[in-house]
């Protein structure tokens, strides 16, 4: 009977696990380091996964497989994750703008061998909690954004050449709408 209550504990604790991945995978806080609490809470609920069977499997030989088959896919997890960070473009901050602690940067992405491609992105907060999301996306070879600014307490404007674009900035939860995202660089 106790085996089986640490079982259900233990199925209980991946099943939260799992539940906190995929809200962090739906990220409704556009969090701008939501990539390590996704990956973290699925390696948890591999442990968790792996302890509860580990749990109830017989001592000895049928133990030490799953324990083996549960390494493994913690090992892989933790493999897929290094692979991706390295995947990863870094973006380098051209310019920012502050009002009311929240900032407004253009941030420049230049993959090897291309040319930069510019962004506007909306940022709140500090440290690992600090949100992120974009409000314009230019395209490869486009200008730089002359000008970024917030309009009023909700609104933000980037002016490329001609175009203007405007988007509403939720306070809380920094959902932008509209994102502008271009398809040429010479047209609006």
């Amino acid at each position: 009977m106790r085996k089986l209550r640490g079982v259900l504990v233990l199925a209980a604790c991946a099943v939260i696990a799992v539940v906190v991945a995929g809200v962090a995978l739906a990220d409704p806080f556009h969090l701008r380091h939501i990539r390590w609490f996704t990956a973290s809470a699925v390696l948890l609920a591999v442990l968790l996964v792996t302890a509860a069977f580990a749990l109830l499997a017989p001592r000895g030989v049928v133990r030490l497989i799953v324990l083996g088959l549960g390494a493994v896919a913690a090992l892989g997890w933790v493999g897929i994750v290094a692979l991706a960070t390295q995947v990863t473009v870094e973006n380098r901050s051209v310019s920012e703008v502050t009002d009311a602690g929240r900032r407004l940067v253009v941030v420049e992405s230049e993959p090897v061998a291309a040319r930069p491609v510019y962004a506007v992105v909306v940022r709140a907060g500090t440290g690992v909690f600090e949100q992120e999301a974009v409000v314009y996306q230019g395209v490869e070879a486009g200008p730089v954004p002359s000008e970024v600014r917030f309009v009023d307490a909700d609104t933000v404007e980037v002016r490329t050449g001609p175009c203007v674009y405007r988007s509403e900035v939720e306070a809380v939860t920094l959902a932008v709408d509209p994102v502008h995202r271009t398809l040429r660089h010479d047209t609006c």
